[in-house]
């Protein structure tokens, strides 16, 4: 390693990612490929490193096989993203049940909540700091109610279930919490029962159908969700929501349109931003005001401001220019730390040939500040071909790392982590 390790880093960082383990026969949807995990045990300034598949039912069959199954090409892939909660260890999927991981990432099987779930999990619960509550949701592509929503108490027991009816089924990928309210965006993403028969993407784009918000009262569950509309818009992820005088704020990154092919054409044309939505529930009003220009996603927080006012947000910058000379994705030279009250940004940007990622916040275990922690994202180092993990300080955000732990092999590009404190889960130092 390079620097030092804050001795007070006890815990566990997992990030899961998209790695196949046989060549695929074809390639039409960005959230293909088996999950693997990565994690980074953390114990009184030492740390150690280990890897591992999630053994879906699908990687079972290919493996017994001995190659990719073009059958099972729209499966379960428990790849998108990792959570904890009530004690268990969840990798989770866009559409499908979420697998029970260990904390030595050793597959224990399918999780339903003691049988409380039906089908699948979404890939982004939202943990209510305050309460303890997890929500989340499930979409269906096939069968009505094409989206129900869930909460899960402390102990992960199934408290509330409320299916939602949509026009037509659509790809849901998040979704944002507040004090009193469950925000989804429904978009003109329509999926196709005919393209998908053919393998090929099973998703069309339908701006004419504009994109619906919803709002979903987390405290009257007699009261209906309130849907407005807006013009055709895209997005992946939030950042967070939050209410201020009556009026909800809503901070995600914008899309006008959304294309899921993978060719390099289609990764160029579209450009997200940080943007903000402005509600008023009452009047059943919108603002629209984009909070920067430049081209970024996967933001996150420190997640003890989920629902909350917040003063900071993270995002990696993706160099369109960079994507277009090297002819490959997920180039983020790198991260954007956002003061979002004061509308302003710090860039940490990674050395030349070295590309981050996702930023996850690790706060302090007595730090109440929102620049109390570390911010952690793997790295990419092509130069070396190989991978590290690297520290940040938040409160000098432009500075070298705190430290950087140097892997002796490469960590594909992915999507989601989350670190999990030692006392959440009851783990060894591998």
């Amino acid at each position: 390693m390079t620097g030092v390790i804050p001795s007070d880093l006890e815990g566990i960082y997992i990030r899961n990612d998209p790695n196949p383990l046989f060549k695929p026969s074809s390639y039409n949807y960005p959230l293909e490929g088996d999950g693997m995990l990565h994690a980074f045990y953390f114990d009184g300034s030492k740390v150690s490193y280990r890897n591992r598949f999630i053994w879906t039912r699908g990687l079972k069959y290919e493996f017994y096989e001995g190659k990719a199954l073009p059958e099972l090409k729209f499966r379960n892939y428990a790849n998108t993203n990792i959570f904890a909660h009530g004690g268990v260890i969840l990798g989770l999927y866009e559409a499908g049940s979420p697998y029970q991981i260990t904390p030595e990432l050793e597959t224990v099987g399918k999780w339903d909540f003691q049988g409380s779930i039906e089908q699948s999990m979404s890939a982004h619960p939202k943990l209510d700091p305050q309460t303890g509550e997890l929500h989340f949701f499930r979409y269906s592509l096939l069968n009505s109610p094409y989206l129900t929503y869930y909460v899960a108490n402390r102990q992960g027991e199934i408290i509330r279930t409320l299916p939602i009816d949509l026009p037509q089924p659509a790809l849901l990928h998040d979704m944002a919490i507040t004090e009193n309210y469950v925000i989804f965006f429904h978009f003109p993403l329509v999926f196709e029962m005919s393209r998908a028969m053919k393998c090929s993407s099973p998703f069309v784009w339908k701006p004419e159908l504009g994109t619906k918000i919803i709002l979903v009262d987390r405290h009257d569950w007699t009261r209906s969700p309130v849907s407005l509309e807006t013009d055709a818009f895209w997005l992946w992820h939030f950042m967070n929501a939050y209410e201020e005088k009556g009026l909800i704020m809503i901070d995600f990154v914008y899309y006008p349109q959304i294309k899921l092919e993978s060719t390099l054409e289609a990764i160029l044309a579209t450009k997200g931003h940080l943007h903000r939505f402005t509600v008023n529930a009452d009047t059943k009003t919108i603002k629209s005001q984009p909070l920067d220009d430049r081209f970024v996603d996967l933001p996150t927080i420190d997640l003890r401001q989920t629902g909350n006012l917040y003063q900071f947000g993270y995002a990696p910058y993706i160099d369109l220019q960079l994507t277009a000379q090297k002819k490959i994705p997920n180039y983020y030279p790198e991260i954007i730390q956002y003061n979002i009250s004061k509308q302003t940004s710090k860039v940490h940007r990674f050395k030349p040939g070295c590309y981050g990622g996702e930023a996850v916040f690790v706060p302090q275990k007595n730090g109440d500040s929102e620049l109390d922690g570390y911010v952690m994202t793997l790295v990419f180092d092509e130069n070396k071909q190989k991978s590290d993990l690297v520290i940040l300080d938040p409160a000098n955000f432009e500075a070298e790392p705190i430290a950087t732990i140097h892997l002796p092999v490469r960590i594909p590009s992915g999507f989601h982590g989350n670190w999990i404190p030692k006392d959440a889960i009851n783990f060894t130092t591998v």
